[in-house]
């Protein structure tokens, strides 16, 4: 195979593939390389220590083994990115271009500088065309990523800074300059072969090569030397300066991310615990630097995708928070202003004004974190539903940031809603946000006419397998008392030996952590974890995602570790071991709403719809459930906050019923107490309350056994 030629006749060399090939003083390249190096490790440097000015401690040096799997399995198939097919694939390609790309520079240049590997042979076409047709396929990405953005101009978009558009230029500029050199090299060499075979291995090496390279076939071979050299150059110059700016710009989401998909939460279901806290001297977060290194860097982290912002409730309905900008982007800026000023130790920020506006503006270190940068109002909306997080291709987390300074609003400030002061006042009282009397928590039984059913501890001295923790819903809600009515007949009828607590349990806590009074929340902790333990009760059956997700995740922080149930996972098990039959079946369309607590933080999709499916009902599942799953707008303890429909939106409530009564069908399946009142309350609001019927799955399934 004809590979290379020897300098020619007139004294010209022929232009190449491989690295600085037939370049004069090509070998600068190895010296000016150091100058866009040192760009990019000044910039990480400095990016490094504004991470370490974070105050508050965070470990993330534990799995390692789950950690370097998260790192090269989310950093090389791009998963999370590609839960958006259209933008997701054309990143991939992205992505996989420049890897293919590297790898064919570094090969020809190790061939070109000490002849390994011998580029020739099935090498020579298997990188070649490596790096031909990953150059196109990250060409493509750029080009409909610029459409996407530019073009289409999809709300999540919406926040255009001029430096995304000239980033896009330049990795397409890049990309467009190799295929030029590739092109005018293969243009060169075509001109100088004597036969078909001395060129015709690049035809298939180098497709793209070859059609750039008929762009120039009327070019003389001098003109083509010369301008191979030039392109050479420019691309080379563009290269280096993509190195030099990543630090700089959106592009340092390459170093960020990686390092994100390594360090991030590995189980994201439980919120930080403030430790020792009745020692702590300061709760929450009011101040940037009183973040983790981690929070620090999730804004360096952020791309401005959109893809937070697009599935938050709050912000699809119109409120304040949008997870993106008056979270992320807000702390990022402040953040930018703030830490030359906390690095240098200066006392206050020296502003140059040259404005009134800017004589006028709030000085960095001045400036609120909670007050001028991300508002109560902002904090105060968020459902913690997890959308966030869950669609954000970053590991960026939302939650932990909006939660620790909401611990500083209420625990430090003092500063909460008046119903949520209500709630706390009821939680202390009486052990439950609706603050009826804590001694009537265990009347349910006879309300409901299930007191025989029901080993109530210790009044009854009888031993049990499964303790059954009902949640304040089931006591105090009129509605869901038939919930837990119909739960405990299930598993009556399936001859499960349980023990139920009565007044000896309390709230678990999660409408008070979720508000930002920790203090409150491992109060109520500890009593329910030392009343567990007190009875023996190691296996316990939630029948409220809140409960559910806090027994089992949360008080683990806490040394409460048992075995945990949903009401649904359980009764999906009995039905599968046959423990439950159903008696008649429901010929009926139902739609089945995801509660938060139970899916995205939990993931448990499948068992609620095997009980419903199990009465023979067939669900409609709409493209809202699931991962995407809209919220309710109970959860974050808003079940006991105001919500207002603002600027023409809807409640978050009544967009989530309209959403699922779009199915038409006679009866929404639910899985939550908080869920069941606010989906009822959005039908009612819909009017449609005489043609629709919110359900939970125990009560459905209990209709087809009774």
């Amino acid at each position: 195979m004809i590979f290379a030629y020897k300098p020619f006749t007139g004294g010209h060399d022929v232009p190449m593939r491989v690295v600085g090939a037939n370049i004069p003083y090509e070998w600068l390249v190895y010296v000016f390389m150091f100058i866009p190096l040192g760009f990019l490790f000044y910039g990480a440097y400095r990016r490094f220590r504004v991470w370490r000015l974070a105050q508050s401690g965070l470990h993330r040096n534990d799995q390692v083994g789950r950690r370097v799997a998260s790192w090269l399995f989310n950093t090389f198939s791009q998963a999370q990115v590609l839960r958006k097919p259209l933008a997701g694939v054309m990143h991939l390609a992205l992505f996989w271009g420049f890897i293919f790309l590297l790898i064919a520079t570094a090969a020809f240049a190790a061939w070109e500088r000490i002849g390994f590997p011998e580029m020739t042979g099935w090498l020579y076409y298997l990188i070649s065309w490596l790096a031909d047709v990953g150059g196109f396929f990250a060409m493509l990405g750029i080009v409909v990523l610029a459409f996407i953005r530019y073009i289409r101009r999809p709300d999540r978009l919406n926040d255009h800074k001029p430096a995304d558009g000239w980033i896009l230029a330049l990795v397409f500029a890049i990309l467009l300059g190799g295929f030029l050199v590739e092109g005018l090299r293969i243009a060169a060499q075509i001109k100088l072969s004597t036969t078909l075979q001395q060129i015709a291995y690049e035809q298939d090496a180098s497709p793209v090569g070859w059609m750039f390279a008929w762009l120039f076939k009327s070019m003389s071979l001098d003109g083509l030397v010369l301008w191979h050299r030039l392109s050479w150059w420019s691309h080379m110059f563009l290269a280096f300066l993509f190195i030099a700016v990543v630090p700089f710009t959106k592009l340092w989401h390459i170093f960020t991310g990686m390092i994100g998909y390594y360090s991030r939460d590995l189980d994201p279901k439980a919120v930080p615990l403030i430790e020792n806290i009745e020692e702590a001297e300061r709760f929450g977060v009011e101040r940037i630097e009183e973040n983790t290194w981690k929070d620090l860097l999730d804004l360096d982290a952020c791309i401005r995708c959109g893809r937070c912002q697009e599935n938050c409730p709050a912000y699809y309905t119109g409120k304040k928070l949008n997870p993106k900008v008056t979270v992320i982007q807000a702390m990022k800026k402040h953040l930018d202003g703030k830490a030359p000023h906390l690095l240098s130790g200066a006392a206050r920020p020296e502003l140059a004004m040259t404005s009134d506006a800017e004589a006028n503006a709030v000085s960095p270190l001045e400036a609120s974190l909670l007050y001028d940068v991300v508002t109560p109002e902002v904090l105060w909306a968020c459902t913690n539903c997890r959308a966030c997080q869950e669609h954000c291709p970053m590991f960026i987390e939302h939650l932990n940031k909006i939660i620790n300074m909401r611990r500083n609003l209420v625990m430090w400030q003092g500063d909460m809603p008046a119903e949520a002061q209500n709630a706390f006042t009821n939680l202390e009282r009486n052990y439950n946000p609706w603050g009826v009397g804590w001694a009537s928590r265990a009347n349910w039984l006879e309300e409901r006419g299930i007191r025989n059913l029901v080993n109530l501890l210790p009044e009854d001295h009888r031993e049990f397998e499964y303790l059954l923790y009902g949640g304040c819903a089931v006591a105090f809600d009129d509605r869901y008392k038939r919930a837990g009515e119909a739960l405990v007949r299930l598993l009556d009828r399936a001859g499960i030996n349980f023990g139920y607590l009565g007044n000896e349990e309390r709230c678990c806590g999660d409408p008070a952590r979720r508000l930002g009074n920790e203090y409150l929340y491992q109060t109520l902790a500890a009593h329910n974890i030392e009343t567990f333990k007190k009875y023996g009760a190691d296996k316990i059956i939630c029948i409220c995602p809140h409960g559910y997700n806090a027994i089992k995740n949360e008080y683990l922080q806490m040394e409460g570790d048992f075995e945990v149930y949903h009401s649904s996972e359980f009764l999906a098990r009995l039905i599968a071991e046959g423990r439950l039959s159903v008696n008649k079946t429901e010929a009926v369309t139902m739609s089945y709403h995801d509660s938060c607590f139970l899916g995205r933080h939990n993931g448990i999709y499948e068992p609620p719809r095997q009980v419903v499916k199990s009465t023979g009902a067939q669900v409609v599942d709409i493209d809202k459930s699931r991962r995407f799953g809209f919220c309710c707008g109970a959860g974050g303890g808003r079940m006991f906050l105001e919500e207002e429909a603002v600027g023409g939106f809807k409640r978050i409530n009544d967009a989530r019923t309209g959403q699922l009564l779009q199915t038409g069908a006679g009866v929404i399946a639910s899985n939550c107490p908080f869920c069941m009142t606010m989906l009822t309350d959005g039908v009612k609001e819909a009017g449609e309350e005489e043609r629709v019927k919110v359900l939970d799955v125990c009560e459905i399934l209990w209709r087809s056994i009774e």
